[in-house]
């Protein structure tokens, strides 16, 4: 008897921590910043300058400053599963579809909002951006909150001596 009672409570206390892992997981509250990995100084100032030109970049609407910062194989797909190769491809999609259906303050209000959560240095030659904002972009999958939270995560390599966007995958909570 006392072994079922043991294997019960184990059980429980499964359980219970699991969803407390998941109840985490699910709330908006974004961690402080997180720096890893190794890399020079030359490089950290490199990924800083150009995360913050990609913030300028958007908050501007400027397609062809934004096109700079990507490689031109880049891949880049958005909260709706459009996916572009290439910098050609991903620039008609700025010019003539993102940014004409939002209002240049709702791109200015995302990055004024954003927030750098992660950098991970994979050396001197790559680094991996995670940032988050909060935006107007549409409604909140969240009751009670107005505005809608975008992850952005970048995939940053050096190419040539330049840093460059190799990646991009956008996501935010819909419901």
């Amino acid at each position: 008897m006392a072994i079922k009672n043991y294997g019960w409570a184990l059980t429980l206390g499964a359980v219970v921590l699991v969803s407390q892992l998941v109840s985490a997981a699910e709330r908006r509250e974004l961690p402080d910043f997180a720096e890893s990995g190794a890399a020079d100084e030359l490089s950290r100032q490199a990924v800083g300058e150009l995360v913050d030109a990609f913030k300028e970049s958007w908050s501007a609407q400027d397609v062809a400053a934004h096109i700079a910062l990507f490689a031109e194989d880049a891949e880049w797909i958005n909260a709706y599963a459009r996916m572009f190769r290439g910098t050609e491809e991903l620039a008609v999609f700025l010019e003539t579809r993102l940014f004409p259906n939002f209002a240049p303050r709702v791109s200015r209000e995302e990055m004024a909002n954003s927030r750098l959560i992660s950098i991970r240095y994979l050396g001197d030659s790559a680094a991996v951006v995670h940032m988050a904002t909060d935006g107007s972009r549409g409604e909140s999958a969240i009751p009670g909150e107005l505005l809608r939270r975008t992850h952005l995560h970048l995939v940053i390599e050096k190419q040539q001596d330049e840093w460059l966007i190799v990646h991009t995958a956008i996501m935010d909570a819909r419901g």
